[in-house]
């Protein structure tokens, strides 16, 4: 029986001899053989008559198969009025490059000039039609290609504008003058009688009297602590004045800390005394420990010391009272412009916008009542005030954005 079925198993054939004699099949040929479908080249830019029709085009030149045997029209290739084609995006690069160029010529120009030629400059860019021939001018200028005259000097007018700026500013100063009352800048309106009344005791009563006169018999730590009646403290006083400086003075500047230092230093004067502290007084510097308490965690600082919220309340107490004392908001005085405008962000950032707006308000108004909004380069202040006012001026604007 075994011996039959391997007979038949070995007449069989097997599946690889199967395989071998099927015959083998021809193979095919995409490019000879019409029935293989081609696949579609991708084309990166169509023809703008096929972007027009919104057809597909296979971008051939000089003619699409489109153009030229369906529709038969012209077939015209623009790589850059496709704005996602890279040449565009080359274009858009290259017109900020030049853009920026004439703006970063501008600004150098403004930074290098002198003082008195940089208001024309700043009136030429504002009425110019084309800043590039603006920044060609300064270029030539910078090159000694263009006259004196033809370049950016005071006298150097556009439009007439100088010679309006010019009669404005003499018809202001018709219109109203800054009038000394008790040692302090205030502006007086032209139709006030007041300019009519001469200045004959406006600095006599400070003349032949030094700071340093006054104050050489008193030590360094009397005369610091001489300017709040909170804390006797001096260490606390120096630390706090510091923190004001250091967190607070670079982001919102209103007051000249040269100044203000030079007058620090020599202490507050005695009552009845003829010492000038001019960029000093007991209600600033109240202030100015108010807000420096807030940035630092010295328990004299506070209230209650285990209290954070209690920070700087003594030595604000004390500000409001010497408003009320002295009756400060009566007597416009450039130092307590600055205080008003500490005391507003003090308040503000202890939530009490109210109050703060209150405490703005009064800055910014005997701001204008000292004409700190005018131009005081013409006038007889010396240099330092001239500057100082412009600070203070600056920083309660910057106060207000």
């Amino acid at each position: 029986m075994v011996e039959e079925i391997e007979g038949e198993t070995s007449g069989l054939a097997t599946e690889g001899e199967v395989l071998r004699s099927l015959p083998k099949a021809k193979t095919r040929s995409r490019g000879k053989d019409p029935s293989v479908p081609i696949k579609r080249r991708c084309v990166t830019t169509a023809c703008i008559a096929c972007r027009r029709r919104k057809s597909k085009c296979d971008g051939n030149t000089p003619s699409c198969a489109a153009c030229s045997s369906v529709y038969g029209t012209e077939c015209v290739y623009d790589p850059n009025s496709d704005h996602r084609r890279k040449g565009v995006y080359k274009k858009g690069l290259d017109t900020l490059k030049t853009r920026n160029s004439t703006l970063q010529k501008l600004i150098q120009a403004i930074l290098d000039y002198p003082e008195d030629e940089v208001p024309a400059l700043v009136r030429e860019i504002r009425t110019c039609e084309s800043l590039d021939d603006v920044a060609d001018r300064i270029v030539a200028r910078g090159n000694g290609m263009v006259e004196e005259k033809g370049g950016h000097d005071p006298n150097y007018t556009v439009d007439g504008q100088s010679d309006q700026r010019t009669f404005e500013s003499e018809l202001s100063g018709k219109m109203g003058e800054l009038w000394l009352e008790n040692g302090c800048r205030r502006f007086i309106g032209g139709t006030s009688n007041l300019i009519l009344l001469g200045n004959e005791d406006s600095d006599d009563r400070f003349s032949g009297v030094t700071n340093s006169d006054q104050s050489e018999q008193l030590d360094d730590a009397t005369r610091i602590a001489s300017w709040t009646t909170t804390t006797s403290d001096v260490g606390l006083i120096i630390h706090l004045v510091t923190m004001y400086f250091t967190w607070h003075y670079p982001y919102f500047t209103t007051l000249s800390k040269n100044l203000f230092y030079r007058d620090f230093r020599l202490g507050n004067p005695p009552e009845g005394s003829r010492q000038k502290t001019t960029y000093c007084t007991p209600l600033l510097v109240n202030a100015m420990l108010a807000l420096g308490c807030h940035f630092t965690s010295h328990p004299g600082g506070r209230a209650d010391p285990d209290d954070p919220t209690t920070a700087g309340d003594d030595f604000f107490r004390e500000a409001k009272r010497l408003i009320l004392v002295n009756d400060e908001h009566e007597k416009p005085k450039l130092t307590t412009v600055q205080a008003l405008a500490l005391m507003s962000v003090r308040e503000a950032g202890c939530g009490r916008e109210a109050k703060g707006w209150v405490y703005s308000g009064m800055s910014f108004r005997m701001a204008c009542d000292l004409g700190l909004n005018l131009d005081s380069g013409g006038s007889n202040l010396d240099e330092q005030e001239v500057d100082a006012r412009r600070i203070t001026f600056w920083g309660c604007f910057l106060f207000d954005k």
